[in-house]
C-alpha cells in the first residue's frame, strides 16, 4: 500500500531527520517529477546532491555511449541501473585494478581476476523503460519506486538500522557490500538472496559530493512500508534516544547506564 505523506513525516520526525529521502524510480521523466534535471556528460549522480536537497529529480536516460566518452551521465551508473545494453567494456577488470589496457586503474581490488569475478556476479536491474529517476520521495508515485535511500549521520544511521530490522529476528537484516554508490541504491539491494537493507554511500569516489558526516541506508519498498508502521512507545520514543541526539552523556540524568 502506498505510504501517505503523514506516515513519512511521522517517521522523519521520530528520527529527527532533515535530509531528503531519495527514491529510485523506474519511470520516464514527466510532470509528476518536476523540477527535473537530466544527467549529462560523465557526472556522478551524487554530484546532484544539492539539487536533490532543493527538491529536484535527476533523470538518467539510456545512452549507448562509449565508456570513455559518455553523454548521458556516469557510465558506471548506466550499468548499475541496467540502462547500458552492452554491459561493461572488456578491460573493466583492469580498470578496477591495475589499469593494464584500460583508460586508468582505480586499484580497488587485489587482482584483475578478483575484479572479473565480482563483475560476473553483478546482475543489472531489469527496467520497464529507458530511464531511471533519482530524487525526493513522492508518495503519489509509489507505483514507480524501486528503492528508498535514507542519508544520515552515524547516530541516526544506527536508529535506521535498528528500525530496518525491527520486525525480524534475523541477525543480518542489514548488509555492507562492495559496490559503487549508485549500485548500492538498487542493484546490490535487489540481488540479495532475500530482502535486506543495504548500507550505502561507502564508495570512495562518490563521497566527496555529499556532506562528509553522512552515510546511507537503502531499503526495498516493502521494507520501507514496514518501517513506517513502527508503533509508538518503542526505542525512537525513549528518553535515551533524545539524550543521544542532544549529546547528553549516559547516566547524566541519574540512574546509571540504561
Amino acid at each position: 500500500m502506498a505510504p501517505t505523506t503523514e506516515q513519512v513525516e511521522r517517521i522523519r520526525g521520530k528520527l529527527r531527520l532533515d535530509t531528503p529521502l531519495i527514491a529510485v524510480y523506474d519511470a520516464a521523466p514527466g510532470p509528476d517529477f518536476e523540477p527535473l534535471v537530466r544527467a549529462t556528460a560523465r557526472a556522478c549522480c551524487f554530484a546532484y546532491w544539492p539539487r536533490w536537497v532543493k527538491g529536484e529529480t535527476l533523470a538518467i536516460e539510456r545512452g549507448d555511449d562509449s565508456f570513455t566518452q559518455p553523454t548521458h551521465g556516469c557510465p558506471g551508473a548506466q550499468r548499475a541501473f541496467g540502462l547500458a545494453r552492452g554491459g561493461y567494456p572488456p578491460y573493466m577488470a583492469h580498470f578496477l585494478t591495475d589499469g593494464v589496457g584500460a583508460p586508468s586503474g582505480e586499484g580497488l581490488k587485489a587482482t584483475p581476476e578478483l575484479a572479473q569475478a565480482y563483475l560476473e556476479r553483478s546482475r543489472p536491474p531489469v527496467l520497464r523503460g529507458d530511464s531511471v529517476l533519482l530524487g525526493p520521495l513522492r508518495a503519489e508515485r509509489w507505483d514507480a519506486v524501486r528503492s528508498v535511500t535514507f542519508f544520515a549521520d552515524p547516530d541516526r544511521l544506527s536508529a535506521l538500522m535498528t528500525l530496518a530490522a525491527f520486525w525480524s529476528s534475523e541477525p543480518d537484516e542489514i548488509v555492507a557490500t562492495f559496490s559503487s554508490g549508485c549500485g548500492l541504491m538498487l542493484r546490490e539491494l535487489e540481488q540479495q538472496p532475500r530482502d535486506r537493507a543495504v548500507l550505502g554511500a561507502t564508495d570512495i569516489a562518490m563521497r566527496k559530493y555529499i556532506p562528509r558526516e553522512l552515510l546511507a541506508l537503502s531499503v526495498s519498498p516493502a521494507r520501507f512500508e514496514k518501517m513506517l508502521g513502527v508503533p509508538d512507545g518503542v526505542f525512537l520514543d525513549k528518553e535515551w534516544w533524545g539524550d543521544l541526539l542532544a549529546g547528553i552523556p549516559a547516566g547524566a540524568r541519574g540512574g546509571g547506564p540504561r
